[in-house]
């Protein structure tokens, strides 16, 4: 017999919010995160955290990997790869190992290449904000 989950299709299914969602506070998940409506408050993601073309958020990123084609105004922080999309934009640092940047994508901040451990996206909640 199918788990309840799978009889829907959802198996494996992550977090996703809505073009019409309008959250306050933090966001914490350790699989994908796909975030397409506002969000003011920080967001810590174990998986792949994407921010959709509608989505605006205000506070600080952190995941293993970030792909933003919405806007954020806030710190980002990715143990692997960071990228502002053709219509992504950024205003904030970004601490990363590989960063990109679309032609269109906007990044108003510092950017900080290194090599990232997964234990430093702990740190965004100490990190400062643009708000």
């Amino acid at each position: 017999m199918a788990k309840k989950n799978d009889m829907f299709g959802v198996s494996g299914t992550d977090t996703i919010i809505g073009s019409s969602v309008k959250l306050k506070g933090n966001l914490a998940s350790e699989t994908d995160i796909t975030i397409d409506g506002t969000l003011t408050g920080n967001i810590k993601c174990g998986g792949h955290l994407t921010i959709g073309v509608n989505a605006h958020i205000v506070g600080n990123l952190s995941a293993t990997s970030v792909a933003i084609a919405g806007q954020v105004d806030g710190n980002v922080i990715a143990v692997d790869s960071a990228s502002v999309l053709e219509t992504g934009q950024v205003h904030g640092d970004i601490a990363c190992s590989r960063i990109e940047i679309a032609m269109g994508g906007v990044f108003v901040g510092v950017s900080k290449m290194k090599p990232l451990k997964a234990t430093e996206i702990e740190s965004y909640d100490e990190a400062g904000s643009n708000s």
